[in-house]
């Protein structure tokens, strides 16, 4: 943690610290000089800004430059719901995500919610972007194959563990999602916290090396549950991401 850049530090205390154990070392390593570059340099930046100002500008979310008044109103579904919208439209995205969905770089107003990005970007692999879409399809689609299927095309679980082992592993994810397939679902970070780090703890237990892409998603969860924490409200994250999917499979080849 001492040699990481200072936003990212900040970032990670809220992110199990057994993750950087599950992390193979030399792999953190090299992400490290990109990571800086991409915070401090802005690398790549212009043109991810760019590419993801389009995307999302179908789902009332705009990229801007500079915000007025860093505004998230409490109690208001809307904005949780373009929180979340914001949050799997960037899964969806071919051209990358900005990971940090802080309370500090949102506002809401009549035309939408307003997202000013940092320099903290990373694009998925392609399987591991494909197993994190399985297992968002298999749990609210109630799929229990394709769930399971996503764990291992993300490199969480393993078609050699035990099926208890699996089943283990399947039953800390759901209970991480919540009742969010069944009913509206408030968002509370210490409850995430403590829900991401049974995940955390199991993966390592497991020995499994996970990859860089486990942890941006971490950081990426976090730092949107920070910002629904403050909306007060209850979604029905289930349609939203059914929403989100629709319009993804409609403007997307």
């Amino acid at each position: 943690m001492r040699i990481l850049p200072g936003v990212l530090k900040e970032l990670l205390k809220h992110v199990p610290t057994v993750l950087f154990e599950a992390v193979e070392w030399s792999v953190l390593a090299s992400e490290l000089p990109k990571l800086s570059r991409r915070i401090i340099q802005k690398e790549g930046f212009s043109e991810l800004f760019d590419l993801q100002k389009a995307y999302l500008s179908p789902f009332q979310i705009h990229l801007v430059s500079e915000m007025s008044n860093h505004t998230i109103p409490q109690n208001n579904k809307q904005a949780a719901e373009k929180i979340l919208t914001l949050y799997f439209a960037q899964l969806f995205s071919p051209h990358g995500l900005f990971l940090d969905l802080g309370p500090s770089h949102l506002e809401m107003n009549a035309s939408g919610l307003n997202f000013s990005p940092s320099g903290l970007w990373t694009k998925f692999s392609p399987q591991f972007s494909d197993g994190i879409t399985d297992i968002y399809d298999g749990f609210y689609l109630e799929d229990e194959n394709l769930f399971h299927q996503g764990l291992i095309k993300s490199g969480l679980s393993s078609n050699e563990w035990s099926q208890s082992d699996r089943d283990e592993l399947a039953q800390l994810f759901k209970s991480h999602f919540g009742a969010s397939v069944t009913s509206e679902m408030t968002f509370d970070l210490e409850t995430f916290k403590k829900s991401f780090f049974k995940v955390a703890d199991f993966l390592l237990k497991k020995k499994v090396n996970i990859s860089t892409d486990f942890l941006y998603l971490g950081i990426s969860l976090v730092t949107m549950y920070s910002s629904l924490e403050k909306t007060q409200a209850s979604v029905d994250v289930k349609k939203i991401y059914l929403e989100v999917k629709a319009a993804k499979d409609v403007s997307l080849p």
